[in-house]
């Protein structure tokens, strides 16, 4: 919940918006940010950014985070408040699959790009999948300054998501932007994420596991009032 402060003249510039959050040991950390004036993102200041991703799909990122994501996305000239960049909710950022295409074309070095796809004779059950046979695409990138053509393939079976609905009813789709997405990234690599980083280690406190603190209600909360 966002909470609005009004100050006197209550006009929309003169209001504030409170983010509150919690540490481990319950202590809070309040932030009073002005209410953006403008709609452009990138006048806003660099707490207003941060208050109002809060707001919204960011809410439950501690800032530390959301401070990080705001600075690798400029840095990389990504839109963060299109989808470019988001938490993981492991502590790691990451970079939608059109991200990664974007950043691949921007450096002029693609010439050429062709993606096939094919229904193969090999039967596939996914949960709540639209199709019954196993759908493979590969995508061929030629790149300038490459001696061969960069070529991926991936099988629909390798990163089907069943919690996502366009994986279940756009297939072919989503396996063709998430096998392009992948190639773009041998020309422009971005963040190391899930699917190749090292697994995170849990840290140990003076009072014991990081799941005994997520028993006991001590991990931090983030909320917004």
């Amino acid at each position: 919940m966002v909470d609005l402060v009004k100050s006197e003249p209550q006009q929309l510039s003169a209001m504030t918006m409170k983010v509150r959050e919690l540490d481990a040991m319950g202590r809070a950390t309040e932030y009073l940010v002005p209410i953006p004036d403008k709609s452009n993102f990138a006048e806003w200041s660099f707490y207003q950014q941060i208050a109002m991703l809060k707001a919204g799909a960011w809410e439950k990122i501690p800032v530390s985070q959301v401070i990080y994501a705001i600075a690798y996305a400029e840095k990389q000239g990504l839109d963060i408040m299109q989808g470019d960049v988001y938490s993981t909710g492991d502590g790691r950022i990451a970079t939608s699959n059109k991200a990664k295409i974007k950043l691949a074309l921007k450096t002029g070095r693609i010439c050429g790009i062709k993606v096939e796809t094919i229904e193969t004779e090999d039967p596939l059950v996914l949960e709540g999948c639209a199709v019954s046979h196993e759908l493979e695409c590969t995508v061929t990138l030629k790149v300038k300054g490459f001696d061969e053509p960069v070529v991926k393939i991936q099988r629909l079976s390798e990163w089907y998501m069943p919690r996502n609905p366009n994986w279940k009813f756009r297939p072919q789709h989503m396996l063709e932007l998430n096998t392009l997405a992948h190639a773009c990234e041998i020309v422009h690599p971005t963040v190391t994420e899930g699917d190749e980083a090292p697994p995170l280690v849990e840290s140990i406190s003076a009072s014991g596991t990081t799941q005994a603190l997520k028993e006991a209600g001590a991990l931090p909360v983030v909320e917004i009032i």
